[in-house]
């Protein structure tokens, strides 16, 4: 005969303070858990709520009925009813059975049996829900030693169903006829599995493995990729990962083609305290050779002002990376070491530099070694006295080369400058600069120089003073916002220096100038110091602007300068050469939030032809960007070098490739609309009418799957190919990864 005891409204037991079989029944709840039972006493009290509560001497059973909800050691049981088997020790629950476990994973079940001290289980209908929202069902499940459930024919996703019809397919799933979920390594293993897209088998595995979402970082297998290439033919991917410790991992990617290999592709990542390590390595057979490469680098501080570094870069050649589609497309590798240091308005870095060549045009002898480059820069707070900021830029370096001219250079340029104000609101600022350097060179006769001697120590000092003067005028308005007009003026002094000692000093930061409005009022309008221009000048502009309400803007400013002699310190066609200089102009306009337009250009001072023009528009509404530029310059810099001759002076007789115009036009847009997204682009060559390339994509993504198509195309050289086209396929899963197919 059974005994009832019944309450209104919800009992609670606790059980460890009855004569029911605590230890039983503190037992059975804890077996109910998906994984490692919790730390702590595995007899704990079990405390629980139900409608009613019934205990069969005869059987030894305890019953508890409606709306069960027990909990022990963090776990929670959810059932209509819970039976304990007090003889043997088996815990029944049935009717809407839900383990939710602390870190909020839950399983839920129709039926569940507990048995052999709550290790294993047997459960009807599961459905888990996993971390990243994924899920997975199936038709039951049995748990060995709390540590291993296998399922009977499951069906995993990581996609939300759809809210109009539930019953719909989500948009991937994988279906299998069983599978493994170990919970104490956190895996899922998947036999005779089938991909579904939107219930329509695509794909099939006789075996496959999933780390459990709520992983971040599991050894194992990863999605493998496969595609065909004019290099490579046929090829597939099989990459593993390999986690080393907390902070540490490899990824072994073999890769398997038809025309080259086999290969190996290897990264090993290392996060430390104080900096980091990546080092990827690669080798296999290629065109009949072994091809291999490697880049690492990595970061480490030494203390909190002092870091050192490093990056090292090399390949057998460049066929190989662009084979393995590596590094494609690179025409060279740098290498460096170093040791830099920050303190209160200073920076200070040692380092040594090398580098490979990767295209044929360039000779590996003629490639710089860097070794050692050192640099100190100093900013002071103002002072008390006058107010002014004392700078300080020190280098020193040692250029090596094979075939071209070896340079060692100190350098010391100390500067100071005030600020200061004039009736009428006219603001100025004081400057003084010293560029001083020491060199010491030889085979200067050799490349880049071409030089008439082969041997030069030389030393020189140039000193700069210049004042310059704002005068602003400001109208505000309450609706229209504020304009400005400002007049600007600098004077510069400096002893001539002209080119007549020129071909004694190496050029080895001095190659290239763009005379615009970044370097007018720029003491020294070359990005180094190897090349000064000296003399007395004056520099003029006159910068306007207007700022609308809502961030609407007008800037513009247009100069010229002034030089008091004539000299040919800088090229033909750069617009310095003339004691007029040419007209430098720069606009940028913003007439709206989702339009902005930059102009930049040199004009001739004679003749007001088009020396330069850097023109970019964007055009941005949220769905939709389009962005393009425009391109224009009536010399070639890069030309200049590549066809001097020994004893040639370049400022006086540059050679003719040098006066050939560059002119390109590029354009991108991009669009999305709901989960589709579009976008493309070009880069064309208006001097030759031919594209430089072209690229195109498209793309859909939902919550838990995304698609994208990749096309790029190559027109011009590289190593003396023909170009190149390269598509991409790609498949998003969430909680599985990504499968690409490419060609190319």
């Amino acid at each position: 005969m059974a005994d009832r005891m019944t309450r209104t409204g919800r009992i609670l037991l606790l059980l460890a303070s009855t004569c029911l079989g605590a230890p039983a029944l503190a037992q059975s709840v804890g077996a109910l858990v998906s994984g490692p039972a919790p730390s702590g006493n595995k007899n704990a009290p079990v405390s629980f709520t139900a409608d009613s509560l019934t205990y069969d001497k005869t059987g030894n059973l305890i019953i508890a009925s409606g709306h069960v909800t027990a909990l022990q050691n963090g776990q929670t049981l959810h059932a209509d009813k819970i039976t304990i088997n007090r003889k043997t020790n088996v815990v029944t629950a049935s009717g809407h059975v839900a383990l939710v476990q602390p870190g909020g994973e839950t399983v839920y079940a129709d039926h569940v049996v507990l048995s052999d001290n709550m290790k294993n289980a047997v459960m009807k209908f599961v459905a888990a829900r996993l971390a990243e929202n994924a899920r997975i069902i199936a038709n039951g499940a049995r748990r060995y030693n709390g540590k291993i459930d296998e399922l009977s024919k499951p069906v995993y996703s990581a996609c939300n169903l759809c809210k109009s019809d539930p019953r719909s397919p989500p948009t991937w799933a994988i279906r299998a006829t069983s599978a493994t979920r170990d919970l104490e390594h956190k895996m899922i293993e998947f036999r005779n599995a089938t991909l579904l897209l939107k219930g329509v088998p695509v794909f099939w595995l006789p075996y496959m493995t999933e780390p459990d979402p709520s992983v971040k970082r599991q050894t194992g297998l990863l999605i493998p990729s496969a595609g065909a290439t004019s290099q490579l033919g046929a090829f597939a991917i099989i990459p593993y990962y390999i986690t080393l410790g907390k902070s540490a991992d490899l990824t072994l990617a073999p890769v398997l083609a038809t025309k080259q290999g086999p290969a190996l592709k290897a990264d090993y990542r290392e996060s430390f305290n104080h900096g980091y390590l990546d080092v990827k390595l690669s080798g296999g057979r290629d065109r009949g050779h072994f091809g291999n490469s490697i880049f690492a680098n990595g970061t480490f501080d030494i203390n909190n002002n002092w870091r050192t570094g490093f990056s090292f870069n090399r390949a057998s050649n460049p066929q190989y990376l662009d084979d393995f589609s590596i590094l494609p497309n690179a025409s060279y590798l740098e290498s460096n070491i170093y040791v830099e240091g920050f303190g209160a308005g200073s920076y200070a870095r040692l380092d040594a530099q090398t580098y490979q060549g990767l295209v044929a045009s360039v000779n590996q002898s003629e490639l710089p070694i860097v070794a050692p480059y050192g640099q100190y820069h100093f900013v002071s707070q103002p002072d008390r006295l006058l107010g002014g900021t004392f700078r300080l830029n020190m280098n020193v370096f040692n250029v090596m080369r094979n075939v071209g001219t070896n340079t060692r250079r100190l350098a010391f340029i100390p500067s100071y400058s005030v600020p200061f104000m004039l009736p009428e609101g006219i603001t100025g600022t004081a400057r003084l600069q010293l560029d001083a350097a020491y060199y010491n060179a030889d085979k200067l006769n050799q490349q880049p120089n071409y030089s008439t001697i082969q041997q030069s120590s030389i030393g020189r000092a140039q000193p700069y003073g210049a004042v310059m003067l704002r005068w602003p005028f400001i109208r505000s308005t309450a609706h229209w916002g504020s304009q400005l007009i400002e007049p600007i003026v600098q004077f510069v002094a400096s002893p001539v220096t002209g080119i007549s000692e020129n071909y004694k000093i190496p050029n080895e930061d001095s190659l290239d100038l763009e005379f615009s409005t970044a370097n007018l009022f720029a003491l020294n309008r070359y990005p180094g110091i190897d090349r000064l221009e000296g003399g007395a000048r004056v520099d003029y502009a006159l910068h306007a602007a207007w700022y609308l309400p809502r961030g609407m803007t007008v800037d513009g400013l247009i100069g010229q300068s002034y030089r008091f002699h004539k000299d040919y310190v800088y090229l033909p066609a750069s617009g310095l050469q003339d004691n007029v200089s040419d007209i430098v102009a720069g606009l940028e306009v913003a007439p709206t939030p989702w339009f902005n337009l930059a102009y930049h250009g040199r004009l001739s001072h004679k003749s007001f032809g088009n020396r330069m023009t850097d023109l970019a528009a964007n055009f941005s509404t949220g769905p939709l960007n389009f962005s393009t530029g425009y391109l224009y310059t009536s010399t070639n810099p890069y030309a200049l070098y590549d066809n001097t001759v020994q004893g040639q002076v370049i400022n006086l007789d540059p050679p003719a490739a040098y006066f050939t115009s560059r002119k390109e036009i590029t354009a991108s847009v991009s669009t999305h609309f709901g989960p589709w997204s579009l976008s493309g682009g070009m880069q064309r060559n208006l001097e030759t009418s031919q594209f430089d390339e072209i690229n195109a994509a498209a793309g859909w993504q939902n919550d838990c799957f995304g698609v994208n198509l990749i096309f790029y195309k190559r027109y011009t050289s590289f190593n003396l190919d023909n170009g190149s086209t390269l598509v991409l396929l790609q498949f998003n899963f969430k909680t599985l990864g990504t499968v690409g197919f490419n060609a190319l």
